[in-house]
């Protein structure tokens, strides 16, 4: 991955290495990393194909700069939410709350997510992850809430079906009478469930 361009996209929302980085995201997360296209991507980046390979390189660096790019998404997510001096349980309300209406305003970055648990590529890819695991078990501890659970066993379960709740749309018309992408209702619903979840996978009742 090419660390310098990464910095220079996040720098610059408007240059040209983050608009292919935005283009991929979506391609990636709408074709799956093997069907995207690099054509594909620099077409719906506006730019031309050649400009793709000289800022990132291949189509590995590229997918691998998305998903860095996410994982640290959610990293600091997750920083700036933690409210101090809150219970357990309203720390886990809040941060259920955070991602479900982050990941509602960016279904892209929800479909890509789970496309990688689905059809994991990269081994370093799967590094960043098992980074971010550690990093949540840390912060489990840290505020109290490991207990007598199995962190590592709840950081796999709880944020797969989180996921999984989120993307699946046929589900959510079944389920919940709508999308939650369109439809508050459904919405609410699923965000008083995923709270409930939460609550009871870590044993929290305050």
């Amino acid at each position: 991955m090419r660390q310098d361009v990464l910095a220079k996209a996040l720098d610059d929302p408007r240059s040209t290495p983050a608009r292919i980085l935005d283009a991929a995201e979506e391609v990636f997360a709408e074709q799956g990393f093997a069907a995207a296209s690099t054509r594909e991507i620099a077409r719906r980046a506006r730019v031309p194909f050649g400009a793709l390979h000289y800022h990132w390189g291949s189509k590995e660096q590229l997918h691998e700069a998305v998903m860095a790019r996410l994982v640290d998404w959610i990293r600091d997510t997750v920083l700036r939410n933690l409210v101090p001096g809150g219970t357990p349980g309203e720390i886990i309300d809040h941060l259920t709350d955070v991602f479900l209406e982050a990941l509602v305003a960016s279904r892209h970055a929800a479909q890509l997510l789970y496309r990688h648990i689905l059809e994991p590529i990269d081994p370093r890819v799967e590094e960043m992850f098992a980074q971010l695991g550690r990093f949540g078990e840390g912060l489990l501890a840290e505020h109290g809430m490991a207990g007598q659970i199995d962190a590592q066993a709840l950081l796999l379960v709880f944020p797969n079906g989180f996921l999984a709740a989120v993307v699946d749309e046929p589900g959510q018309k079944i389920a919940l009478g709508g999308s939650i992408f369109t439809s508050r209702p459904a919405r609410e619903r699923l965000r008083a469930e995923l709270r409930r979840i939460g609550r009871a996978v870590l044993g929290i009742r305050a």
